[in-house]
């Protein structure tokens, strides 16, 4: 009898067994089928997207009887600030999102908006490095999703920057761009169903700016088309077209240490820094920043011929200047000398104080004039002198100090010969030269802005400048043609035509003296004053930047559409 409860017993267990296993096979089943329903669970796991899974989680929806899975990605942008100063003011921590986040460390503030006590300033964090710092130990580096080498890129490429800003006055400075990023919450139920990786989100006009910083150069730039395509300083970045979304960007990178703005030279790589502003980045889409306060305009597009034409069309209503550029490219295609000198004469000093940051792109095709060549810098001295005899006591004061700073300068050798191999590494080593230059700099900036401000002040500085570009653009045909008919005056054993041309643009002063005086009734005294202030200023200017030349170096092709500049047309990494 104990026998046979026992044997029931043990059936009974087994039959238990057997039940409470299928019970649990069964609720395992049922929990699968419910983590089914998830769907694009697994695409957002280490394996994807790194450090970035830690962000990924499951909602129980009730009326659909299912979960959504959200993940987290980073909208990458490129972010203004200011240097932190202990004169700025303090702002509230309520005005500023916290959500933002530089991808390396910045020195700086972020602009917090115009408020009513003026500009508001607030510092923010960095962003993890686990979030950024590619994990190798999986051995997939190339399944995962293309964004995290991308801010590892970032990070490495902006780490090699460090600013050195010395000045009292932060408020002189420009607003200077650094790439950041937003952590974003998404749900996988608005990604297309053929995607396998999540999106990381950008905008076409940070992009184009952040690729060109990491040392590609564009060689494909169409959105609108879905066809993007960069390439160089070993890494490569390129566009396929989702019919969902649009195009969506793929990035692969080599293993080497990333350089900025690498150059080749031999096998050499040489790092090439760009001043970091917003301003230097708006000459990458063929747009010239202006010093809007003696200017009267913020910029002037000159980034295609058409664009180069239409702005002389600006300068010049009659279309003489633009005849002229365009009758010199019939016989050198790449000819806008005279034009180019609109870039020294309009835009503001880039160049932070105290930085040795000098690179700048070239936003058109010839940027290289008198106003930045020895051949104009050394005639341009001596007529100046001869100037001065032959008017004696009747110089003014202000022409008497551009003499004295332009031979204070010559003591630097570059002052007139110009920095040489140092554009290719985009930095100069003496500093007391570069903030020597920016001194004179500011001084005309001041002398034009006292001059404007004067109640009986006729002409702009603006007015000055366009007529010195009618004239100008004339001494290339003309500087030739002296030198055909051998009639050229002495030019130092430089270069026949351009020392002409300097020759000519003194020639030209009584004309454009006697131009603005009949048209604004101002004593030609006073103009012929601001031509050699504003001469000078050009100098000085020149000095302290350098474009990417010769136009090889950077092709027309490089140089992004203007319609693109600042576009927040939203793009996707993948």
């Amino acid at each position: 009898m104990q026998s046979d409860n026992t044997k029931e017993a043990q059936l009974a267990s087994a039959a238990l067994t057997v039940a409470l296993t299928a019970l649990a096979i069964a609720v395992i089943q049922l929990f699968g089928q419910f983590f089914a329903t998830a769907d694009g669970y697994r695409r957002c796991q280490p394996s994807v997207m790194g450090a970035w899974a830690r962000y990924t989680k499951l909602r129980w929806k009730w009326s659909e009887m299912r979960f959504e899975t959200l993940f987290t990605t980073p909208e990458i942008l490129l972010l203004n600030f200011k240097l932190l100063h202990d004169s700025m003011p303090k702002p509230a921590v309520s005005t500023w999102r916290q959500d933002y986040q530089w991808i390396s460390e910045s020195p700086g503030a972020v602009d917090d908006g115009i408020f009513e006590h003026g500009p508001r300033y607030r510092s923010i964090d960095c962003l993890d490095s686990k979030l950024v710092d590619e994990n190798l130990g999986s051995g997939m580096r190339d399944e995962m999703a293309c964004w995290l080498p991308f801010l590892n890129s970032i990070r490495e490429t902006e780490s090699q920057f460090h600013c050195s800003l010395t000045t009292e006055d932060p408020s002189k400075y420009h607003t200077l761009r650094r790439p950041a990023c937003r952590l974003v919450q998404r749900s996988w139920d608005f990604m297309a169903p053929e995607l396998v990786r999540p999106l990381a989100m950008t905008y076409i006009g940070d992009i184009a700016i952040i690729v060109l910083r990491l040392g590609m150069r564009w060689q494909t730039f169409r959105p609108e088309d879905g066809e993007m395509r960069a390439e160089g300083n070993e890494h490569i970045i390129y566009s396929t077209l989702d019919r969902s979304i649009g195009p969506i960007l793929h990035y692969a990178r080599g293993h080497s240490r990333i350089v900025r703005y690498a150059e080749k030279s031999g096998s050499a790589k040489r790092a090439i820094s760009v001043i970091p502003t917003k301003e230097a980045d708006m000459m990458n889409f063929g747009i010239l920043p202006c010093y809007e306060g003696l200017m009267g305009r913020k910029s002037y597009s000159m980034g295609t011929f058409a664009e180069v034409h239409a702005t002389l069309d600006m300068l010049d209503p009659t279309g003489s200047a633009s005849k002229k550029v365009r009758d010199n490219r019939n016989f050198e295609a790449m000819s806008t000398y005279g034009f180019s000198d609109l870039i020294p004469m309009a835009a503001p000093m880039l160049r932070q104080k105290g930085d040795p940051s000098t690179f700048l792109p070239a936003p058109t095709e010839h940027c290289i004039g008198l106003c930045s060549l020895k051949e104009g810098f050394v005639v341009f001295r001596q007529r100046l002198a001869e100037y001065m005899l032959e008017e004696g006591e009747g110089v003014s004061e202000q022409s008497r100090w551009v003499l004295r700073s332009y031979n204070r300068m010559r003591r630097f050798r570059c002052w007139e010969d110009g920095i040489g191999d140092s554009i290719n590494s985009g930095y100069v080593s003496n500093l007391s030269f570069l903030d020597e230059v920016y001194e004179g700099w500011e001084e005309t900036t001041r002398y034009f802005e006292k001059l404007s401000s004067q109640d009986d002040m006729s002409f702009r500085y603006a007015d000055l400048v366009a007529c010195h570009i009618k004239h100008a653009v004339n001494f290339w045909h003309e500087a030739h043609e002296r030198i055909r008919e051998e009639k050229p005056r002495y030019h130092h054993g430089l270069t026949d035509w351009l020392a002409e041309g300097m020759h000519l643009y003194w020639d030209y002063l009584p004309k454009i003296a006697e131009a603005l005086a009949y048209q604004f009734s101002a004593p030609q005294s006073l103009i012929r004053e601001a031509w050699i202030m504003l001469m000078f200023r050009a100098f000085c200017w020149s000095r302290s930047h350098h474009m990417c030349h010769p136009p090889e170096r950077f092709p027309e092709s490089s140089r992004l559409p203007s319609r693109y500049w600042d576009s927040r047309l939203p793009v996707y990494l993948g």
